[in-house]
């Protein structure tokens, strides 16, 4: 064990000396290092959208060029280059500047010969050049924490792989195994963390949905309290984006992007539950949580719902199957999840998503508790159950179809119950009053701002569409099956070697989509054993588990064209 550990360490000192620090050894010394400061470059071009950039006469071969700009913000710049095969300026690839990290400054080149001239572009209004230097050498720089992270995971998946330990059954009285997954939870929740603290978003910035609307519910009312401009009111179709514009009005000065203006009020169109939640604190200190903390509060909550998910689905139907497994179906199902991508961008509309997520996992753990053989407190479980599934519907309305995760489960307890003539009255009180108590509240909310229990605002929104007059258009749903199940990412020779696209399918319509990388079983293939359920459904005799299966992917499907 202990040689085995020594070779995966040494494995992955090597590589970090060595792959991951490749481009340090470009340029050995500073010898033949040239600088240009800000005073010393030549501005042929500028405009509002870039600043552009030539340096001349350089007549030496480029290894590396180091750019160094006044900014605050992440913005993205271009170099271009002459070498000995072209007199002619040939681009390379864009690069992200990113404030404080010193990787993103440098550009390591293999150019053919010495080089005259070189450009760089630079895609931003708000930064400038501070100096650029030639060949300077790129800092070795040994990571601590890419090598930590390197050597957990490659040692995690050698433990997995010869350890007797992950081939033992699970047990839900193994607490060694419980500690396991407790781990693998807790490096996710790290991961998250990361990715939250360096979200290109700023953390501190308050939104309509944090203040406007906990404002408005502390108020005593549903409209938020900033009142529409005239501009907007006297627009003959305030809804209708083009006509905002070409009328001068300006976004967040003469209107509110993304809220629902109806009857001359803004309201918000994402669910209540969140600021409902975070109205307490606000009355109690007068201060605001960002939609941001609220993100991250409930990713972390969300993680350990699912972690139970699993725990709960392997007890109920692989119980005799290697632990093992369970660790990988742990893993898939967090990294799976979406939590790491809403965390990126932590806003309000993550904010609908993960909450509405949160309160689903939460009412299917819950259902799986209430039947359970020796379950004592069975219906207070399936009562639990059908309240958190009703409160995604307050979080995200498009969450509405989750709820019949819960529908064969119930029908076939109901049942059961009327064969043997009893709980008939708890079965029914335990379903009914949780979804009839905040349906009816969900009802009267719509019914009180938009005249129809069934409105949520969503045909009411000032966006980059008119939605009031879109209409429901049947030819789209395939549009939306390929996109969001099929679609091909675009690749690129550079990390991430993949980018954001929001091609469609020739639509003569409007039709929006939000860019993607790609379609579901391009970007997780594990996805498309889901096909095999028809052939496993003639060959089992498990119909409750192959039910529950069906269930989860209509659900999924559902969500990802929602």
């Amino acid at each position: 064990m202990k040689k085995s550990l020594f070779i995966i360490l040494l494995v992955v000192l090597i590589l970090e000396i060595t792959l991951f620090n490749v481009n340090s050894y470009r340029v050995l010394n500073n010898d033949s290092k040239i600088e240009y400061t800000k005073e010393e470059l030549e501005y042929f071009e500028t405009n509002s959208e870039e600043t552009y950039i030539e340096i001349k006469n350089i007549n030496t071969e480029i290894k590396t060029i180091h750019i160094k700009l006044d900014t605050t913000e992440n913005v993205e710049y271009q170099v271009l280059y002459t070498d000995e095969t072209s007199s002619c300026l040939r681009e390379l690839p864009r690069k992200r500047y990113i404030d404080n990290y010193k990787n993103s400054e440098y550009i390591p080149c293999y150019l053919s010969g010495k080089s005259q001239v070189i450009a760089i572009k630079l895609f931003s209004n708000v930064a400038d050049f501070e100096k650029v230097t030639i060949n300077e050498k790129i800092p070795f720089h040994f990571n601590t924490v890419r090598v930590c992270i390197v050597f957990g995971i490659i040692t995690f998946i050698y433990l997995l792989k010869t350890k007797d330990f992950f081939k033992i059954p699970f047990s839900q009285k193994d607490y060694s195994q419980e500690i396991v997954l407790i781990f693998v939870l807790c490096v996710f929740i790290l991961i998250i963390s990361f990715i939250w603290r360096y979200s290109a978003d700023d953390l501190e910035m308050l939104d309509n949905y944090c203040i406007d609307f906990v404002d408005a519910l502390s108020a005593g009312q549903v409209h938020l309290l900033e009142n529409p401009s005239e501009k907007l009111m006297n627009l003959e179709n305030p809804y209708d984006d083009e006509q905002r514009i070409n009328s001068g009005l300006l976004r967040e000065k003469d209107f509110l992007w993304d809220v629902a203006y109806y009857n001359g009020n803004y309201y918000m169109y994402f669910g209540i539950l969140p600021a409902i939640i975070m109205l307490p604190y606000h009355l109690i200190t007068g201060k605001y949580i960002t939609s941001a903390e609220m993100v991250f509060a409930f990713s972390v909550l969300t993680a350990i719902s699912l972690k139970a998910l699993i725990k709960n689905v392997f007890n109920r139907f692989f119980k005799e199957v290697p632990f093992k497994f369970m660790v990988f179906s742990l893993i898939m199902l967090l990294f799976g999840s979406q939590i790491l991508w809403l965390n990126g961008i932590p806003r309000f509309y993550e904010l609908s998503i993960i909450s509405a997520l949160f309160f689903a996992v939460t009412g299917i753990n819950f259902m799986f508790y209430s039947t359970e053989e020796d379950s004592k407190h069975k219906y207070w479980y399936m009562f639990i159950a059908c309240l958190m599934l009703s409160l995604a519907v307050a979080c995200r309305p498009t969450q509405l179809l989750s709820t019949i995760i819960v529908v064969p489960i119930l029908l076939k307890i109901f049942i059961q119950n009327v064969k043997e003539k009893k709980d008939i009255i708890k079965n029914i009180l335990a379903v009914l009053v949780p979804y009839l108590t905040v349906g009816i509240a969900l009802m009267y909310y719509n019914y009180i701002r938009f005249g129809s229990i069934f409105e949520f605002g969503a045909s009411y929104q000032l966006t980059i569409n008119d939605m009031t007059n879109l209409g429901n258009r049947f030819m789209t749903i395939g549009m939306g099956i390929v996109c969001s199940l099929f679609s091909i990412p675009n690749f690129i020779p550079n990390f991430p070697f993949m980018y954001c696209h929001n091609n469609l399918l020739t639509f003569y319509g409007f039709y929006y989509i939000e860019n993607v990388m790609g379609g579901l079983f391009i970007m997780v293939p594990i996805c498309l054993f889901i096909f095999g359920i028809f052939k496993v459904w003639k060959r089992t005799d498990n119909k409750s588990l192959l039910t529950f299966t069906i269930t989860l992917i209509i659900v999924r499907n559902y969500n990802v064209f929602t």
